[in-house]
């Protein structure tokens, strides 16, 4: 099934995808972070973008702390299939580690007033909780890769996130996001985008602001261009309380 054209980071990523999908586990977790930009790439999802994979970890985002609803033990599926499992020594988090070192860490959205940077969780992990991740629980989209259904995040719930999370990163992945959004402009329905953007809190459409004039000019073309026409729909809606979709946008 794995082709030599593939290299050792998109094998081990495939490789555990497989784990998750014999056990009937990956309908559970959906594909976040980096490697999301690879499915896009490899399925088609956004026609003509190239992921450049830079990255030793694998992130998985759980939908849903309660499921599967009897529980399992996805570090003792992990171990028995050759990987190391480890815990971060300060939360407890679950790192399983692949053969060629390659961290595969867990996520989950942290709701209401929560505020525990850890959640045990039915798949037999701990995932680390982190807060805006129902921008892609709530536009997630399901594509086949290699005959296996993997979730993703809509590509434009994809860069809202980054967007919305940026002030928050260090500099080194504040700037890797900026980069990420930055190459997944030219690509991103537009309509798609302003719909999940008029969809977020009022406090996360400010942070998609602040974004935008952090970086200025750079996104001009693409980025700026989906926020000033969403602000505008938005801002006809709450005047009208009907839907306005402009039709007439075209990405340059």
């Amino acid at each position: 099934m794995w082709d030599s054209e593939y290299d050792i980071q998109q094998k081990e990523f495939l490789s555990f995808l497989k784990l998750l999908s014999d056990n009937d586990l990956l309908d559970h977790v959906m594909v976040a972070g980096s490697w999301a930009e690879f499915v896009y790439s490899q399925t088609g999802l956004l026609s003509g973008f190239d992921a450049s994979l830079k990255t030793l970890d694998m992130d998985f985002l759980i939908k849903n702390l309660r499921r599967p609803a009897r529980p399992v033990s996805l570090e003792m599926l992990a171990s028995s299939a050759g990987y190391d499992v480890d815990h971060d020594v300060l939360y407890e988090t679950t790192k399983i580690i692949t053969n060629n070192n390659l961290e595969i860490e867990f996520l989950i959205n942290q709701l209401g007033r929560g505020n525990s940077p850890v959640l045990k969780t039915n798949l037999g992990v701990n995932a680390q909780a982190l807060r805006h991740m129902q921008i892609a629980l709530n536009n997630a989209v399901t594509v086949s890769l290699f005959g296996m259904s993997v979730t993703v995040p809509k590509p434009e719930a994809y860069v809202l996130h980054k967007m919305v999370i940026n002030e928050d990163r260090t500099k080194t992945k504040a700037e890797k996001d900026k980069n990420a959004v930055l190459n997944l402009a030219p690509f991103l329905d537009v309509e798609v985008y302003e719909e999940i953007y008029n969809s977020l809190t009022k406090n996360e459409q400010r942070a998609v602001d602040a974004f935008i004039q952090k970086y200025g000019d750079p996104f001009k073309s693409d980025i700026n261009l989906l926020i000033s026409r969403a602000k505008e729909t938005a801002m006809r809606q709450n005047e009208e309380d009907v839907p306005v979709i402009p039709t007439d946008l075209e990405i340059v």
